[in-house]
């Protein structure tokens, strides 16, 4: 369902992932891209790879490879401000995600 454009007022709430996700690999991130389910905008967000907390430290042999969180939440990123999103962009919605398995390798 597609609304009006800017017509939605943000509001934060989940909702089931889009039907167009795409994926593209920049670097050791990965950048999605959809048409928000909720306000039909396109957006896009790049998940960056490593879990928080994870970087390598200590001497080469001693390390371990970090730990890859494939499932994400992807919010609206839409470039339109929504009315009560003040300097926000997107409307509010968010959605899980899941990495491509090509994420682990």
């Amino acid at each position: 369902m597609r609304f009006n454009s800017g017509n939605r007022p943000y509001q934060e709430q989940r909702v089931d992932p889009p039907g167009d996700l795409d994926w593209r690999q920049e670097g050791d991130d990965w950048v999605a891209t959809a048409t928000c389910p909720a306000c039909g905008h396109p957006t896009e967000k790049e998940l960056v790879d490593l879990v928080p907390g994870t970087v390598t430290k200590g001497l080469p042999w001693g390390r371990k490879k970090p730990e890859v969180r494939l499932d994400r939440t992807m919010d609206c990123r839409c470039s339109i401000t929504h009315r009560g999103a003040e300097e926000r962009h997107g409307c509010g919605a968010n959605w899980k995600v899941r990495i491509p398995g090509e994420a682990t390798t």
